[in-house]
């Protein structure tokens, strides 16, 4: 989720997409202050998985911050975007307000990349009060609905091949990622087709799973 008072330059460098605001740039592999490989050939079912999960991970508890649990999100098809509170006005407070996305949820790595490692970076708009350890918290929350959404529904279906090696740089950097957050192999309890049946049927062993992802980010509360 890139904000309107972002003043982003992407730069194609040897295929990688440096962000820019006030001097102050993103590199997406310093984003996050763990460690992860690069494996030149990530398992693709794994790689699939990723991009079906970020794919349905939609911007809404991002825009709930503070206690604002009953705001509405509403994003029309060209990225622009508005958040309405229990009453029905109109929230323009500086960490809830909607915004203008750059990506498309169809190109979830793409849409991380220009939207929300911005957003984790540097807020939604000046003077946003939030820290990046509560806004990656409330993505967490996000991201849980997607990981959710793979495991009831798309566990089911024949997933989207991604070829990673026509990817750029930091669209594998996305995928490494999320192949340490989601498929560590750290995890007492694994996402894995073998454990699916067991997520399914059981909430306390499917946050035995999440929680870990929250722990290894420093946001479990």
């Amino acid at each position: 989720m890139k904000k309107l008072f972002l003043a982003i330059l992407l730069l194609i460098v040897s295929g990688s997409i440096v962000f820019s605001q006030d001097n102050e740039s993103l590199d997406i592999k310093q984003l996050f202050s763990f460690n992860y490989e690069r494996p030149g050939n990530p398992d693709q079912s794994q790689i699939s998985i990723i991009h079906y999960i970020l794919k349905n991970t939609y911007e809404n508890n991002i825009h709930k911050m503070r206690g604002e649990t009953d705001n509405v999100v509403y994003t029309n098809e060209d990225g622009r975007e508005a958040v309405y509170n229990k009453d029905g006005k109109l929230v323009t407070n500086s960490y809830n307000q909607g915004s203008y996305n750059f990506g498309s949820y169809n190109e979830p790595i793409k849409k991380f990349l220009l939207d929300i490692a911005p957003w984790l970076k540097w807020g939604n708009a000046r003077g946003d009060p939030t820290s990046f350890n509560e806004r990656l918290y409330y993505y967490t929350l996000d991201l849980n609905n997607g990981i959710q959404s793979y495991i009831f529904e798309g566990s089911n279906e024949i997933l989207e091949t991604i070829s990673f090696n026509m990817l750029s740089d930091d669209e594998k950097e996305v995928y490494y990622i999320f192949l340490k957050l989601l498929f560590n192999d750290n995890y007492k309890v694994k996402l894995n087709r073998n454990n699916i049946q067991q997520l399914k049927n059981s909430s306390e062993y499917y946050f035995s799973y999440f929680f870990q992802i929250q722990e290894m980010l420093f946001v479990k509360q």
